[in-house]
């Protein structure tokens, strides 16, 4: 399985996103800059510029709105086939994730704690001409950063993560919490969707990844590894969950790239048993996604390299 190398940001990886048909690749870095990319052959499209660290992309069903976060305190709508910004919302502090709705009358947009207010979710309406939020999540005061917030089914709930180890579940109609679990003291830094979202996987700090139900919020099977885990993703076409993570970049420098543990690792759904990896970023692994059609994946690194992986036939027969 030979990767196709893409070389388009100088700084570190911090999402890659597929949209719905898998045909388009974007990512984002810490310089500023997202990228738009053939998903196929990895040709490069064209560039959206943010003046600050960009976080987190979502792009919308059709595929003509891309959302993103960034550290300037500027979450922005930008049309995706002429690149120029729609719609954009000056918040408070940086601006560390957005979720656009099913629909796209609503984003929700999570931004930092600054001194000492929390993190807060703030929901826009994407359709008027306010730049005040119809609806403000706060949350608790002292609780550890939240480092996503992404709509769940039907747009009914917001399903966030922390740097503390907790997953907490908020009624968007009422804006209270309803469910809550921290099975770990350590960070979550991401968790990313099934394509039915029926379940999703949260990366954990604590060297494992686990698989929760979306509506109850409790964990159905936990994949434990050797390294800290930056991110996961859940195979649409195959009973197998993708990870990678490694050594934090601030020790990357006195190590090796095969003791910084920088493989992306494959295990089996159901068995929880590793049955692979695939190696090639030389610094911590911060974004992963598998292809909606299931036949690729790729991943984003601290090394500010992207890497596209076609699966060879040999892939799909295995059980």
């Amino acid at each position: 399985m030979r990767p196709i190398l893409l070389k388009g940001h100088d700084g570190p990886l911090t999402c890659v996103k597929y949209n719905k048909d898998g045909d388009l690749l974007f990512t984002s870095c810490r310089r500023g800059r997202i990228c738009l990319w053939y998903s196929d052959d990895g040709e490069r499209i064209g560039t959206y510029k943010h003046t600050g660290a960009v976080m987190y992309v979502d792009v919308n069903f059709h595929c003509n709105k891309l959302a993103s976060a960034s550290m300037d305190e500027i979450a922005r709508i930008w049309d995706v086939e002429t690149g120029k910004p729609v719609r954009e919302w000056k918040c408070d502090s940086g601006v560390r994730c957005v979720s656009l709705a099913l629909g796209d009358k609503r984003i929700a947009v999570l931004t930092d704690p600054f001194q000492a207010n929390p993190s807060v979710v703030n929901i826009f309406d994407t359709e008027s001409s306010s730049s005040e939020p119809i609806q403000k999540i706060k949350m608790d005061y002292g609780m550890p950063r939240t480092n996503r917030a992404l709509w769940g089914p039907c747009n009914k709930r917001i399903i966030t993560c922390t740097d503390g180890g907790g997953l907490l579940s908020y009624d968007v109609e009422k804006g209270e919490c309803i469910d809550e679990r921290a099975d770990t003291e350590m960070g979550i830094p991401d968790i990313t969707f099934s394509l039915d979202q029926m379940t999703f996987i949260a990366a954990s700090q604590d060297m494992s990844s686990t698989l929760y139900d979306t509506t109850t919020l409790e964990p159905i099977k936990t994949y434990k590894t050797d390294r800290p885990i930056n991110s996961a993703a859940i195979s649409p076409l195959m009973d197998h969950i993708v990870m990678a993570g490694g050594q934090s970049a601030d020790k990357v420098t006195t190590t090796a790239g095969r003791s910084g543990k920088f493989q992306a690792l494959f295990y089996h759904k159901i068995f929880e048993t590793e049955i692979g990896n695939v190696k090639g970023h030389f610094g911590p692994v911060n974004s992963l996604m598998f292809n909606p059609d299931g036949r690729s994946f790729t991943s984003g690194g601290e090394d500010g390299y992207v890497r596209i992986h076609h699966f060879d036939p040999e892939y799909f027969s295995l059980e």
